[in-house]
């Protein structure tokens, strides 16, 4: 499956979400593996999604919908995947927070994942920066980018914050 297809992104979904326990029935998420390879490739996974799909795709604004709405339905479905993926960087964060590790086990884990919530930190910020540039701001409404994903700080849909900033930093502590 070539790169930069939709089934491509979508078995890179799949990747990154085997290792999360499907008996859950809540929106908890509870994970299979805290191997740090595993939860590495699963936050670059995570980056992937959020930053060559869905921020690529709303920056255009509305003005694809004029030739076409096939689009649409594929990406709802990559945001849900995308939010389910912010779900397991809540449980790993969770778990690393948490006194249940042995330190040499935390200090691994963190060395795995930072380098990706850094990155997503520095992106969103801007993308987000990007969005609301002056040109974007003179665009027709229907070409104006939507800067999405994106959420208030007291969203309690979302299992992390928009900013990352204060998570990281506690992280590199």
């Amino acid at each position: 499956c070539s790169t930069g297809t939709l089934d491509y992104i979508l078995q890179r979904c799949q990747l990154a979400l085997q290792n999360v326990c499907d008996d859950v029935d809540n929106d908890d998420v509870s994970l299979k593996s805290f191997e740090p390879a595993v939860l590495k490739q699963g936050e670059e996974i995570h980056n992937e999604v959020e930053f060559e799909w869905l921020r690529q795709f709303w920056f255009q604004g509305n003005r694809y919908r004029k030739c076409t709405d096939w689009w649409c339905q594929p990406m709802a479905q990559l945001e849900a995947l995308w939010k389910k993926m912010e779900g397991v960087t809540n449980a790993v964060l969770h778990e690393v927070k948490g006194e249940g590790l042995p330190m040499e086990q935390r200090n691994e884990i963190l060395t795995a994942i930072l380098a990706s919530l850094t990155a997503r930190q520095n992106l969103r910020r801007e993308w987000h920066a990007r969005c609301q540039s002056r040109i974007a701001r003179t665009l027709p409404a229907d070409q104006k980018p939507e800067c999405r994903p994106y959420w208030e700080k007291d969203d309690a849909s979302m299992p992390l914050p928009f900013d990352l900033t204060d998570i990281v930093s506690e992280l590199r502590g």
